[in-house]
This record gives structure tokens, sequence and C-alpha cells, in this order.
């Protein structure tokens, strides 16, 4: 991206550092930072019309076969981290995943119900920042050939947001890697990103309430 931001022209270095910058809450408060990243975001897309197109484009071919692809996706992904990745990163790094905080969703109807709703609710709207915002819109600032960076600086970004610990921020992005490669496969489009974010969520939030 160094060359392309170097050839951005003055009018586009604002956008640049809105689409950039709007992930340093994010990394700097994990958790509750998203939040003032997502405030960022929805700032920008009500002042500035060219992020919105970018940022918001949904539907990938058809309605049904986003959701489907995402669903699949999802599944794969959840049962790929929990038999093969977690267990790796775990053991190289030698720390487990820190999932404390969540340890009262077991067996408690009330505490699940109130998780997955917003496990489901930040799956969507994560997936409009990191995705959508900062590598749709940011492949219109920076140019296609900055994609491949945009989806790694995401998936750092998406890792750091969340409190799980070293291991915990390894695995969550590669799992933000995965999403950022669906999304670009799926010409850039959120449906069926969103869709795998949601299905892995409630795999992860169901397993939590089994435990």
């Amino acid at each position: 991206m160094t060359s392309s931001a170097a050839s951005l022209p003055a009018r586009q270095w604002i956008p640049a550092l809105l689409c950039l910058g709007a992930l340093v809450p994010a990394i700097a408060i994990p958790t509750f930072g998203f939040l003032f990243s997502l405030a960022i975001m929805v700032a920008v897309l009500a002042v500035m019309k060219s992020s919105r197109q970018a940022t918001l484009a949904m539907v990938w071919k058809k309605g049904w076969m986003s959701v489907l692809l995402g669903i699949l996706v999802g599944g794969a992904l959840a049962v790929g981290i929990a038999e093969v990745i977690r267990p790796l990163v775990e053991g190289l790094l030698g720390k487990g995943v820190d999932t404390g905080a969540l340890d009262a969703v077991a067996g408690n109807v009330a505490v699940f119900a109130v998780t997955l709703v917003i496990a489901l609710a930040s799956a969507a709207a994560e997936e409009v920042l990191y995705r959508g915002f900062v590598i749709g819109w940011g492949a219109k600032i920076f140019g296609k050939g900055a994609v491949p960076l945009l989806i790694l600086i995401s998936a750092a970004a998406f890792g750091a947001s969340h409190s799980y610990g070293p291991s915990g921020a390894v695995v969550t992005g590669l799992i933000g890697l995965v999403l950022g490669a669906l999304y670009q496969i799926c010409g850039r489009r959120l449906l069926p990103a969103v869709a795998a974010h949601m299905t892995f969520n409630l795999i992860g939030s169901v397993a939590l309430f089994l435990a």
C-alpha cells in the first residue's frame, strides 16, 4: 500500500485516513473500542456519499446463494478453529485462549440469550466495519492492488480488538483473514461474510452454553 498511498491525490488523503483511522479505537481499547470505531464509520457513511456503495454492497450473485455459502464457510470455520487452529496456536504460544469472561454463558438460558443476540448483531456490524469499510471502501481509495494488504490490516485489527489474550488475538486474526478472503472472492459483497460470521458466532455461543 506504500506506493498506492504515495500516489494518492491530495483529495484522497482525508478518506484514506478515515478509512484506516477508524480502526484505531478498536485496536487501542479491545472490545469496547469497537463501538467508537463503529461510530466513526457511521459518521463517515452519513457525511461521505462516496463511501456508501463500496462499504455496503451486500449480495453476491443471489441472496440465497450468499447466505448458503456463508453458512457453509462459517460452519467449516467453526470446526476448523475448534479442532485444528485453536489447539495449534495454544500449543505454539503456550497459552490458552482466554474466554473466562464468557463462562457465565454455560447452562444459563438468560445469559445465553443475551450473549447470542450480541454475538449475532456484532457479527453483522463487524463485517461492515472490518470488511466493507476497510477493504471495500479501501479498495476504492487505494486501488485494487492494495486489497491483499487491506485484508491483512483488517484481519490484524480484528484480532487485536478482541480481548481473549495473545492466543485469542492470533486465532481471531486468522478468522478475520478467512472472512476477508471470502469477502474478496465474492466480489467484495458483504452478505456471504456476514452469514459466515453469524454462523460462526452462533455455533460458538451454543458451544459455550453447552460447556
